[in-house]
């Protein structure tokens, strides 16, 4: 996926296209945050997004034709970057919810996602039934099948076009997501920055109450009586958090319920958890409803998250993620995952990131961190496979699942870059991202840090060898 944005926020604009590993870098206060919440926002948010647009599309169709019958191939071919567009300018009203902020800030906000990938439609299957509530009785069914670029849709009971809501069109819109769109938009999780407090308070935030009552006390009590429901949705809609917050918050709170499942990444790759438990010095158990750490070695002493290490509670979501949701092509954002890490630390939470990728999960960063992006590079260099970096990797212990090849990352850097702006007469200086250079002998190009370690490396070499100033 590619994003394009203009005015967002921070950032004047914005070329940001995923790739297996994303990353982002910059100093504080440049914008990362906002691209990242933007993006995360977009894909979080595309079915619900792709359903307003295409059900009066799918309501026509259906009153015209004389049969549910839909023509994929003459509805999509060629146009899926035309729809992608057109969710984009709609996403854009969106915005100001995603941030929890006001619409002024967003009031400019371009923003234009496209994809090139190619659209396999005839490949693709797609059965779904329709079933009414506890009976099951089956009202409608859904069905693609391959080679054939049409959607059939059987009614079986005319009680399923009078469901409430979206009805049967719902339904549709549904499917025509997953067939055509889905390959194009992973499903989407992400580990705030905030994650480390959430641990600590996560049963005391329930986000969806607190706003409910927070609105219940503030309305008008005849307006409550004159439309309950109203006010209801309102509270639901009012956010006093950004959605990646949110979301995140929400995860948190269900750790002791996914618990017993295992994700579909967990059980093909179990290396990826016995390497986060390595992280961790030790794993996390839910032990009659309640949520511990417990630490590895003889002792094996249990903590609570509030009497864990700090560390601990920041990769919290990240090992139930690992553990119980991830699936391949899933795309896994991390908002600074260094927090309260200590260098060793950091350093094995790149080999980590560069062993799910390799599993097939696409991970997106936003990092500050020079020991995690020098670690990146060296797993980039250690990929050209020669004799010297095979004994390199032999000596230092690092596995082949570990090394990663250039061609799937993708750095950018926030910076200010000067551009002509049409009909200007002077260049103007720009806030955006600067896609960094990678080789495969010697890894990422990432000024941010250099500039500030050459820096610090001047200053000490002149204490220690300088002399008088």
């Amino acid at each position: 996926m590619h994003f394009h944005f203009e005015k967002l926020g921070l950032l004047d604009r914005v070329d940001l296209k995923l790739s297996d590993l994303t990353l982002i870098c910059g100093e504080n206060n440049t914008g990362k945050t906002y691209a990242t919440y933007a993006v995360y926002g977009f894909i979080r948010d595309w079915r619900d997004i792709l359903r307003s647009l295409i059900e009066p599309e799918i309501d026509q169709l259906l009153k015209d034709a004389s049969e549910y019958r839909i023509d994929l191939m003459q509805m999509f071919e060629d146009k899926v970057n035309d729809y992608l567009k057109r969710m984009g300018k709609h996403y854009v009203k969106r915005l100001p919810r995603a941030f929890a902020t006001d619409s002024s800030v967003f009031e400019h906000t371009v923003c234009v996602p496209s994809s090139d990938l190619h659209l396999d439609l005839l490949s693709k299957t797609y059965q779904h039934s329709v079933q009414s509530g506890p009976s099951g009785k089956v009202l409608a069914t859904l069905n693609k099948s391959a080679g054939s670029a049409m959607l059939e849709v059987l009614v079986a009971d005319p009680e399923v076009l009078k469901l409430p809501f979206g009805g049967l069109t719902e339904f549709i819109a549904e499917a025509i997501a997953d067939i055509v769109f889905a390959d194009h938009l992973p499903s989407v999780h992400i580990a705030s920055a905030e994650r480390t407090g959430v641990a600590i308070f996560r049963k005391e935030l329930d986000m969806a109450r607190t706003r409910m009552i927070k609105a219940l006390h503030q309305v008008d009590p005849k307006e409550f009586k004159s439309n309950p429901f109203k006010t209801v949705i309102k509270a639901a809609m009012d956010a006093d958090y950004a959605w990646p917050v949110e979301d995140n918050v929400e995860f948190i709170r269900q750790l002791e319920d996914i618990d017993k499942r295992t994700g579909k990444l967990a059980e093909d790759n179990p290396e990826l958890l016995q390497s986060f438990d390595a992280i961790i010095g030790g794993s996390y158990k839910v032990v009659k409803n309640q949520l511990f750490f417990q630490a590895k070695g003889a002792a094996k002493q249990r903590f609570t998250m509030n009497e864990a290490s700090s560390s601990i509670r920041a990769l919290l979501d990240v090992g139930f993620y690992l553990r119980c949701k991830a699936e391949p092509g899933d795309l896994f954002i991390l908002d600074e995952p260094e927090l309260n890490l200590h260098p060793k630390n950091q350093r094995a939470f790149a080999r980590l990131v560069a062993k799910m990728v390799n599993a097939g999960i696409k991970v997106f960063i936003t990092t500050h961190s020079d020991y995690l992006v020098k670690e990146i590079n060296t797993l980039i260099m250690l990929n050209q496979q020669t004799a010297h970096t095979r004994a390199v990797q032999n000596q230092h212990g690092y596995a082949d699942n570990e090394l990663i090849n250039p061609n799937r990352v993708r750095l950018y850097i926030t910076a200010l870059e000067s551009v002509k702006l049409s009909g200007a007469a002077r260049s103007s200086k720009i806030r955006t991202l600067r896609l960094a250079n990678i080789h495969a002998d010697r890894g990422i190009e990432v000024e941010t840090f250099d500039d500030t370690i050459e820096t610090m490396n001047t200053i000490q070499s002149e204490i220690l060898y300088g002399g008088e100033l």
